[in-house]
């Protein structure tokens, strides 16, 4: 499978279960603790990251760009539907809390940001790659800078 192929078979997969995860996770971060929710989701997007890492600077990139944007644009419906279930659910067991307005725009941006650990993640896989690379290639310049030192029939001629 090409590189495109795979990257938007990514984009789907993790866009489609994406809108699933951001509406379970408003509800856990209202409901249960901030600091769970958003560190499930940093290791949802983190897995994602490694995934699309992968794969070349365009197709991931385009990868990163529509999984965010499947995510966010179906996380809406997804939303609508799972948040009515999950207060009825909670109402009758215990207390719903609702976030305020600044409250949802703080979980958002929090989200958002946590969007950008993708772009990250492959960030530094490349550059780690684009390291190790030039220090074979440093280390195998340094190995013919040796025997060239010690070759004699260089010197003979």
């Amino acid at each position: 499978m090409d590189s495109m192929k795979r990257s938007m078979k990514y984009s789907l997969i993790f866009g489609i279960c994406g809108s699933v995860v951001i509406p379970i996770v408003y509800e856990l971060y209202a409901n249960v603790s901030k600091d769970i929710a958003l560190v499930l989701f940093a290791a949802y997007i983190i897995f994602a990251g490694v995934k699309f890492s992968a794969l070349h600077a365009k197709e991931a990139m385009l990868g990163m760009v529509t999984t965010a944007a499947y995510s966010i644009g179906l996380g809406i419906p997804a939303f609508l539907l799972i948040h009515p279930a999950v207060k009825s659910m909670l109402e009758k067991r215990s207390v719903y809390f609702q976030l305020e307005l600044t409250q949802q725009i703080t979980f958002v941006v929090r989200m958002l940001l946590i969007f950008l650990l993708m772009f990250a993640v492959w960030c530094a896989r490349a550059g780690f790659s684009k390291a190790i690379g030039k220090l074979r290639s440093n280390s195998e310049k340094t190995g013919d800078y040796i025997n060239n030192a010690f070759d004699d029939t260089k010197e003979q001629q």
